[in-house]
């Protein structure tokens, strides 16, 4: 079994994060937001590994929209107890538009639906069993 690999940040990330006071590696505790040193080790820890990055801004963008969670009732899709504005799609699926104007289609991909978001990013949801 390999070890999990651990991403590296980049030296002028942990300077900015350490400018920033974000980090209190060491750094003089009586001097409130004092700059402290980036740290030289340690482990570092992420949401979501390396190769699910793909799918990171289309879960944020759904998640934002309130459709991370959502509810297809035939031809009517409720992000929570807002019913979005749908029509139907000519890929086969719907078009959600949300009250920003943002659009999402939602087309069938398998066993599960994708929302392919006017702003670029797509995102895979599955019926929740």
């Amino acid at each position: 079994m390999r070890a999990p690999r651990r991403p590296v940040l980049s030296r002028a990330v942990l300077i900015s994060l350490a400018s920033l006071g974000v980090c209190a590696c060491g750094g003089d505790k009586a001097a409130p937001g004092a700059v402290a040193a980036p740290p030289s080790g340690g482990d570092v820890w992420e949401i979501q590994a390396a190769d699910e990055r793909a799918t990171v801004p289309g879960s944020i963008v759904a998640f934002v929209n309130g459709v991370h969670v959502m509810v297809v009732d035939g031809n009517r899709v409720f992000a929570g107890m807002t019913e979005l504005a749908t029509k139907s799609a000519a890929n086969g699926g719907q078009t959600i538009t949300f009250p920003s104007g943002l659009t999402a289609d939602m087309v069938p991909s398998g066993q599960s639906v994708e929302l392919r978001f006017s702003s670029g990013e797509r995102v895979a949801v599955h019926e929740r069993q």
